[in-house]
């Protein structure tokens, strides 16, 4: 891989050193997470009484979190850390795996790569943030069903936290979409900017998919930063052609 004028060009290379390439990337972004990993498991009393904010806010006693097995709090506390250690990670892995990929993209120079790599951090942390803030209400909407006491697991508890997490920022890359599909000219400006009913529709439709709860105040807590964000890239879509 040689940068030449700003651009990426892929130098033509054998099989095996393309593979082995990748498993020195690879064992390089395990090795990162590891190390963090590591760091959030030996201060995980402060990091675990963040995770049950959401638990807290909707007024439900911690305390009553409770583990079916000998093992769990073990197994629970050592995947909590890694997943947590890939999350604060994913920046540099992702910048360490993709520079692997980038040439492939003949027209993918590096400050593009660059570009939709803070685009795609940026739209994925503040979905992850989004649905961090907005649990305690779905915490809250799954409570109201419950007339008798009932048992919160521990494991079901933090599955289900970042289960959200994750799912909805990756729904959060849709501006990311937009922005890459307009800009490659797979789709016009002119098509969403006449069709913005049926967009929000649809990104209605997907809030109420992807959000654990049917209320409409988490629905909308979801798909207006959504909506919002598709309309700032078209925004700046329509900006960047003009300055063309």
């Amino acid at each position: 891989m040689d940068l030449v004028g700003g651009r990426v060009i892929m130098v033509k290379k054998p099989f095996f050193e393309h593979f082995n390439e990748l498993n020195k990337r690879v064992f390089a972004s395990i090795t990162v997470i590891l190390f963090v990993s590591s760091i959030v498991y030996i201060n995980y009393s402060q990091v675990y009484q963040l995770l049950i904010t959401p638990l807290k806010q909707a007024g439900f006693l911690t305390s009553d979190l409770l583990a079916f097995s000998i093992y769990e709090g073990f197994q629970v506390k050592v995947v909590n850390t890694i997943f947590l250690g890939f999350l604060i990670t994913l920046p540099i892995t992702i910048f360490i795996v993709g520079n692997f990929f980038s040439p492939a993209f003949e027209k993918l120079t590096k400050s593009k790569f660059i570009f939709y790599l803070l685009l795609f951090l940026i739209l994925f942390y503040s979905g992850v943030i989004v649905a961090f803030k907005s649990f305690p209400i779905a915490i809250e909407f799954f409570l109201s069903f419950n007339d008798s006491n009932f048992i919160l697991r521990t494991q079901s508890y933090f599955q289900l936290l970042f289960r959200i997490c994750l799912l909805i920022g990756l729904t959060f890359q849709l501006p990311l979409v937009v922005t890459f599909l307009i800009a490659n000219n797979f789709i016009k400006v002119s098509l969403i900017k006449n069709n913005r009913r049926e967009l929000f529709i649809i990104i209605l439709i997907l809030s109420a998919i992807v959000t654990p709860t049917g209320d409409p105040i988490t629905l909308f807590i979801f798909a207006l930063p959504l909506y919002l964000l598709i309309e700032l890239a078209i925004f700046i879509q329509i900006k960047r052609s003009k300055i063309d």
